[in-house]
Protein backbone atom coordinates (compact mmCIF):
# COMPACT_ATOMS: atom_id res chain seq x y z
CA UNK A 1 0.00 0.00 0.00
CA UNK A 2 1.54 3.45 -1.13
CA UNK A 3 1.01 6.64 0.59
CA UNK A 4 -2.37 7.65 -0.37
CA UNK A 5 -3.61 4.60 0.62
CA UNK A 6 -3.06 6.00 4.39
CA UNK A 7 -3.41 9.22 3.74
CA UNK A 8 -6.90 8.07 2.96
CA UNK A 9 -7.72 6.35 5.82
CA UNK A 10 -6.44 9.19 8.35
CA UNK A 11 -8.28 11.63 6.23
CA UNK A 12 -11.47 9.48 6.63
CA UNK A 13 -10.90 9.20 10.89
CA UNK A 14 -10.85 13.19 10.35
CA UNK A 15 -13.82 13.76 7.91
CA UNK A 16 -16.65 11.94 10.47
CA UNK A 17 -18.14 9.77 7.36
CA UNK A 18 -18.51 6.46 9.15
CA UNK A 19 -18.97 4.59 5.66
CA UNK A 20 -16.08 6.10 4.41
CA UNK A 21 -13.77 4.80 7.28
CA UNK A 22 -15.89 1.36 7.40
CA UNK A 23 -14.81 1.04 3.61
CA UNK A 24 -11.01 0.45 4.87
CA UNK A 25 -12.09 -2.59 7.18
CA UNK A 26 -11.80 -6.29 6.66
CA UNK A 27 -15.29 -7.30 8.11
CA UNK A 28 -13.59 -9.25 10.83
CA UNK A 29 -11.31 -6.56 11.69
CA UNK A 30 -9.25 -6.42 14.58
CA UNK A 31 -8.71 -3.10 16.26
CA UNK A 32 -7.25 -2.27 19.37
CA UNK A 33 -6.62 1.15 21.26
CA UNK A 34 -3.88 0.62 23.27
CA UNK A 35 -3.82 3.45 25.43
CA UNK A 36 -7.36 3.42 26.01
CA UNK A 37 -7.80 -0.26 26.51
CA UNK A 38 -11.24 -0.22 23.92
CA UNK A 39 -11.23 -1.98 20.55
CA UNK A 40 -13.44 -3.79 17.87
CA UNK A 41 -13.30 -7.18 16.67
CA UNK A 42 -15.81 -7.32 13.48
CA UNK A 43 -17.39 -4.71 11.51
CA UNK A 44 -20.71 -3.99 13.74
CA UNK A 45 -18.74 -3.41 16.94
CA UNK A 46 -15.99 -1.59 14.44
CA UNK A 47 -18.70 0.72 13.23
CA UNK A 48 -19.84 1.58 16.91
CA UNK A 49 -16.07 2.11 17.94
CA UNK A 50 -16.19 4.57 15.22
CA UNK A 51 -19.38 6.51 15.81
CA UNK A 52 -18.29 6.46 19.71
CA UNK A 53 -14.85 7.81 18.47
CA UNK A 54 -16.37 10.23 16.36
CA UNK A 55 -18.31 11.66 19.13
CA UNK A 56 -15.93 12.02 21.43
CA UNK A 57 -13.54 13.87 19.38
CA UNK A 58 -15.87 15.88 16.62
CA UNK A 59 -13.01 18.29 15.75
CA UNK A 60 -10.10 15.66 15.15
CA UNK A 61 -7.78 15.34 12.15
CA UNK A 62 -5.10 13.39 11.99
CA UNK A 63 -1.17 13.94 9.77
CA UNK A 64 0.36 11.22 8.02
CA UNK A 65 4.21 11.28 9.21
CA UNK A 66 5.89 8.42 7.49
CA UNK A 67 4.67 4.83 6.69
CA UNK A 68 5.80 1.83 5.88
CA UNK A 69 3.86 -1.33 4.13
CA UNK A 70 5.67 -4.43 2.60
CA UNK A 71 2.07 -5.49 1.72
CA UNK A 72 0.95 -7.78 4.39
CA UNK A 73 2.43 -5.48 7.71
CA UNK A 74 2.23 -1.97 8.21
CA UNK A 75 3.42 0.30 10.31
CA UNK A 76 2.57 4.31 10.64
CA UNK A 77 2.76 7.46 12.49
CA UNK A 78 0.04 10.15 12.90
CA UNK A 79 -0.51 13.28 14.95
CA UNK A 80 -4.06 14.09 16.01
CA UNK A 81 -4.56 17.20 15.50
CA UNK A 82 -5.90 20.09 17.08
CA UNK A 83 -4.41 18.27 20.82
CA UNK A 84 -1.10 17.52 18.49
CA UNK A 85 -1.17 13.56 20.11
CA UNK A 86 1.85 11.81 18.27
CA UNK A 87 0.75 8.39 17.79
CA UNK A 88 1.98 4.85 15.63
CA UNK A 89 -0.46 2.54 14.23
CA UNK A 90 0.69 -1.16 13.39
CA UNK A 91 -1.65 -3.99 11.81
CA UNK A 92 -2.03 -6.37 9.16
CA UNK A 93 -3.33 -5.56 4.90
CA UNK A 94 -5.39 -8.49 3.42
CA UNK A 95 -7.11 -7.95 0.07
CA UNK A 96 -6.16 -4.24 0.04
CA UNK A 97 -7.79 -3.48 3.70
CA UNK A 98 -7.44 -3.14 6.84
CA UNK A 99 -7.17 -6.58 8.84
CA UNK A 100 -5.52 -5.61 11.90
CA UNK A 101 -4.74 -2.71 14.02
CA UNK A 102 -3.27 -1.75 17.28
CA UNK A 103 -2.86 2.14 18.25
CA UNK A 104 0.13 3.87 20.83
CA UNK A 105 -0.10 7.11 21.90
CA UNK A 106 0.43 9.31 24.78
CA UNK A 107 -2.99 9.46 26.67
CA UNK A 108 -1.54 12.10 29.11
CA UNK A 109 -1.70 14.52 26.74
CA UNK A 110 -5.74 14.30 27.00
CA UNK A 111 -7.26 16.82 29.30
Amino acid sequence: MDRSFFAGYLSAWGAGDVDALMAFFTDDITFRDTTTGHGATGSAKMRRFVEASFASYPDSHFELRSHVCDGGSFAMEWVMHPAGIDGVSFGRIVDGRIAEQRDYWDGRVLP
